[in-house]
């Protein structure tokens, strides 16, 4: 098979042996980097949207200032932060133990990423949560519903509805930017593409090899995420249906 500039593809010689094997390893590891780095930045988006939420002043200042130094600092300088600084920052045993540790790349790529990624999403979290009217919240004080009950059936469902898409968005960012593990070394699947073009010197197949995994992975995930937004919101209007037809808060 030839290109119009007169390249001839060889996916056999890809496709089998040991490059097969790197790229199928690839491939496990990016997923890997990809979901447990997405669960960690979303908890830790939450836990620092209720920070910027809190009543105390101090929690407040170190959750703003935490999210400053995600948002601020590129995801590379996380990466190597946690691999190069992170280690230097323990007593001698526990520098030596983690330094001599084969895996020490890998989760500090997943640090990297968390990291990068919770303050974002703790500003969508906190955008979602204020955009919901203030005067929906008030009515609900004033008919004497608890704070449980104000955050189930009024804050929740609208922030949500609110902050879904530019969550979606961030952690498609984020599932991206696994690439970066790249320079740790990390055997994801643009390492294993760029190792087997520098021994093989076919570079279109190994960059449409891991161009092919990304937009797969991605619109996967996309569709999957609209689906689960349109099953939430037929969901959220008839809990909504509900408490209007019971004389409920909205």
């Amino acid at each position: 098979m030839k290109l119009f500039i007169n390249y001839e593809f060889d996916w056999q010689k890809i496709l089998s042996g040991q490059y097969l094997e790197w790229i199928l390893q690839g491939i496990r590891i990016s997923l890997s980097l990809m979901l447990i780095s997405s669960m960690l930045a979303s908890v830790l988006g939450v836990l620092l949207t209720f920070g910027l939420l809190s009543k105390h002043r101090l929690v407040r200042s170190g959750s703003s200032l935490f999210i400053e130094l995600c948002r601020n600092i590129p995801t590379l300088i996380w990466l190597l932060f946690f691999y190069y600084v992170f280690p230097e920052l323990f007593s001698e045993p526990v520098k030596t133990m983690l330094n001599s540790s084969q895996a020490i790349n890998y989760w500090a790529a997943i640090a990297g990423l968390s990291i990068s990624s919770s303050g974002y999403i703790a500003e969508i979290i906190r955008g979602g949560i204020l955009g919901v009217s203030r005067e929906q919240i008030s009515a609900a004080h004033t008919l004497g519903h608890s704070q449980w009950e104000i955050w189930k059936f009024i804050i929740l469902p609208q922030a949500i509805r609110i902050c879904y898409p530019p969550f979606v968005s961030r952690l498609i960012h984020n599932m991206k930017n696994s690439s970066l593990a790249l320079a740790l070394s990390v055997h994801e699947i643009v390492w294993a593409t760029q190792q087997i073009e520098s021994l093989t010197f076919r570079g279109i197949e190994a960059a449409i090899i891991a161009t092919i995994f990304f937009l797969t992975i991605n619109y996967v995930f996309s569709r999957l995420a609209l689906l689960l937004e349109k099953k939430f919101l037929i969901n959220n209007n008839k809990k909504i249906k509900k408490v209007k037809d019971v004389g409920g808060y909205l």
